[in-house]
């Protein structure tokens, strides 16, 4: 169930429907090589999200675009807000959400450059003694075994990065007249190895992903395909639901932070 697509009469319905479960898919616009829409994350994240709240049901949060990507705000089309703005956005988002009547919220991201600033969104959720539960996961995750049958298929152990095989071929099957092929240089996608010595060691810096992939590519996607998109289309979808069928069944988080905010109230 789509949210924009409710009408306010029907709403307090499908919120019960859903068992108040609420997903916000979150990602950016940004840049994917040359060939790619700004917008690919969006597509990936409200498709899949959508059809995932099909064979489980739950509410789709409109697509919500204001993730992390300081790293692209060097290139045209790419929507770049402050961190601070990114949590008290964020935050208010929820809010809105849980006063429409939901328990618990899951912030699906399509966006890899959200992987760390979602898990910290949601740590400051104690502090903030909410009556909603948030928990968040990255729509790109796929097990061992789903790892290598698509690898199988595509005939490769690499399934490429950013912009690159994975990402293509999700575009390909979702949107095949947004992609642009000729318009990629594939010698782009390869890594510069700059601050290889820092990773090396564990040391994170805020460079890091331009330091390596200047152009906003990483991986080769010259043999994406629709075939490929729709398995991993179909993976992810699969995978999604099985998210939200573990978070309607979960009755430990609420219990928790009962017992927190009971064991907070003590300190006075």
């Amino acid at each position: 169930m789509l949210w924009e697509e409710l009408t306010a009469k029907e709403f307090p319905e499908c919120a019960k429907e859903s068992g108040g479960v609420c997903i916000l898919p979150i990602g950016v616009l940004e840049k994917h090589g040359n060939h790619l829409p700004l917008g690919t994350d969006m597509y990936t994240g409200q498709q899949v999200c959508k059809k995932a709240a099909e064979t489980e049901k739950a509410v789709v949060f409109p697509y919500y675009f204001l993730g992390q990507i300081a790293e692209a705000s060097h290139f045209p089309g790419c929507i770049t807000a402050s961190h601070h703005l990114l949590m008290d956005a964020l935050r208010e988002m929820c809010d809105e959400i849980g006063r429409n009547g939901f328990k618990k919220i899951i912030l699906v991201s399509s966006h890899g450059g959200n992987n760390s600033f979602l898990p910290f969104f949601i740590q400051e959720m104690p502090r903030l003694d909410r009556e909603y539960s948030l928990y968040t996961y990255f729509l790109g995750h796929i097990n061992k075994e789903q790892r290598q049958k698509l690898c199988d298929f595509a005939k490769t152990d690499d399934l490429g990065s950013h912009a690159g095989l994975s990402e293509t071929s999700m575009i390909m099957y979702l949107r095949p007249d947004l992609v642009h092929m000729e318009a990629q240089d594939i010698a782009e996608s390869r890594s510069l190895g700059r601050l290889a010595q820092l990773r090396k060691m564990n040391v994170f810096s805020g460079y890091d992903w331009y330091s390596q992939y200047p152009n906003h590519i990483a991986g080769d996607p010259s043999k994406a395909s629709a075939e490929l998109g729709k398995m991993l289309f179909d993976t992810y979808c699969q995978n999604l639901a099985e998210i939200i069928r573990l978070v309607k069944a979960d009755e430990i988080s609420e219990k928790m932070a009962r017992e927190f905010r009971a064991a907070a109230s003590r300190l006075g």
